[in-house]
């Protein structure tokens, strides 16, 4: 029964999207990272490019899950506040929702590509 569950949780791993060379790779092979909390950026190890998120859109889910959070207990424990809270609830709401769609990974810095002299090959075919 143990070894079923260990395999089941290494067949589990958390797989990443790199947003410039569109593969899949294990978050466990990623080897480099920079910057710190919601500026934190990774580097894919098959291109090498360097892959963050947008810390407004970041900043924007959280403080919609906390206002929301918050006008929801005050509708629930306060309901003389009941006329503002529901609003300020679907704002927050909308806008959780709204900054989590457009919050995905985006390459902060393309990989250099080395130049291939290739005027032998254009020669041949002229």
């Amino acid at each position: 029964m143990q070894k079923c569950m260990q395999s089941l949780s290494k067949e589990r791993v958390a797989a990443v999207l790199c947003t410039h060379c569109h593969k899949h790779f294990n978050v466990s092979k990623v080897e480099n990272q920079r910057n710190k909390g919601l500026n934190a950026q990774i580097q894919c190890p098959l291109c090498e490019a360097w892959l963050g998120r947008n810390p407004i859109l970041t900043r924007l889910k959280i403080m919609g899950f906390y206002i929301g959070a918050s006008a929801l207990g005050g509708y629930y424990w306060l309901p003389d506040y009941k006329n503002i809270a529901i609003p300020v609830l679907i704002l927050s709401i909308i806008t959780l929702l709204v900054s989590h769609l457009m919050d995905h990974l985006k390459v902060i810095e393309a990989p250099i590509k080395p130049e291939v002299n290739n005027d032998e090959h254009l020669r041949k075919y002229r």
